[in-house]
């Protein structure tokens, strides 16, 4: 199996770093073998509906522009209302004051106190493959590429061991032989990881229980009414549904990995570090979940026409070369792939019943 062999080669290169094995910033960071996971597989052919058969089926309208290459740099939007770039330099440029390790989550993953009284989540470099930092800015800018504005800003970070030992709080040192073993430090004492905008108040939102699947299927299916106060949170499901499959992420619906704001009215994208792995058809689980969906956004819909390799390259480009890759490039064909896919089902859906009724929100 194909993202069997994936995993073991990201294993494989982080069993070496952990060996002492020289510090390269575009390997080892981001634990993948790039011609190794060539040989077990390319992704097949980016095929399925292109532009010009959707755009027969409806106009696409006139599309933003790209946004810049260095994300992080520039003015992306805001989030709950606060612009990105204020919390992007907040996060990865505030010195830190204290770290606590945040409980319940099976990998390593941090609150994080800031010189200006503001607060982050950080997310090391770590032994456990079911959190690769790198992913979670993946998904971030994934997200501004698509236009949505569900994702908590992400940026990388390099955080020392110093930094994260001498401001552990008090309720976490009992947990410090774990941090240590399970931490990956450079060489250099430092960590490369993710640091996040940490969102207040956060609750869960119940839709990943059987009642709320059951409730909320009915939302996205034909023919089937949408409450009236239930009518934005099944838009931003929909886009949920596009999204994890586009981005190959099977934990969704693992427990309450579903959040919304604190006055719920907003769904939030988190927790994206277990994703983005090479199969061109998507998961199993995404894909099931992406195939008994029959509403969609007209607006998601036609942002699909941003993501294609080149855009992907932009605005996945770090702004040092010292920094570590963000995806790989079979990671970015695979979306691509993923992409079409997603077209192709919209594409037969609105063949079937009409654009509007498939494409019912904005």
């Amino acid at each position: 199996m194909r993202l069997g062999r994936y995993v073991a080669a990201e294993a494989l290169v982080l069993a070496s770093a952990l060996a002492g094995a020289a510090w390269a910033t575009r390997a080892s960071l981001h634990f993948f073998s790039e011609r190794g996971r060539a040989r077990a597989g390319q992704p097949r052919s980016q095929g399925g509906v292109g532009s010009e058969a959707s755009f027969a089926l409806l106009p696409r309208g006139e599309l933003s522009s790209l946004p810049s290459p260095a994300v992080f740099e520039e003015p992306a939007g805001t989030f709950l209302g606060m612009s990105d770039e204020m919390l992007l330099e907040r996060v990865r440029s505030q010195p830190i004051l204290g770290m606590k390790l945040n409980k319940g989550g099976a990998t390593l993953s941090f609150r994080v106190d800031l010189a200006d009284g503001s607060r982050a989540a950080f997310k090391p470099a770590q032994t456990d493959l079911r959190t690769i930092p790198r992913k979670e800015v993946a998904a971030y800018r994934l997200n501004r590429l698509l236009g949505l504005n569900a994702v908590p800003p992400a940026t990388p970070r390099l955080v020392s061991r110093d930094e994260i030992l001498s401001h552990l709080h008090p309720d976490s040192v009992a947990e410090l032989p774990r941090i240590r073993a399970e931490t990956v430090f450079n060489p250099a004492g430092r960590t490369a990881g993710v640091v996040m905008y940490w969102v207040p108040g956060i609750k869960d939102s119940g839709l990943d229980t059987p009642e709320g699947i059951h409730e909320s299927i009915q939302w996205l299916t034909q023919g089937q009414p949408i409450p009236v106060d239930k009518r934005a949170l099944a838009a931003q499901l929909s886009q949920l549904v596009v999204f994890d499959f586009l981005t190959s992420n099977p934990d969704r619906y693992s427990g309450g990995n579903i959040k919304t704001s604190a006055d719920g009215s907003r769904l939030l994208f988190m927790d994206n570090t277990m994703s983005f792995f090479i199969e061109p058809e998507g998961n199993e689980h995404t894909r099931s979940i992406l195939h008994r969906t029959q509403r969609f956004s007209r607006q998601l819909y036609q942002a699909l026409d941003r993501v294609t390799v080149p855009a992907l390259e932009r605005i996945l480009a770090q702004a040092s070369p010292d920094e570590y890759q963000i995806l790989t490039p079979s990671e970015i064909r695979a979306v691509v792939a993923r992409r079409d896919l997603v077209r192709r089902h919209i594409d037969g859906l609105v063949a079937s019943y009409g654009p509007r009724n498939v494409l019912v929100f904005p």
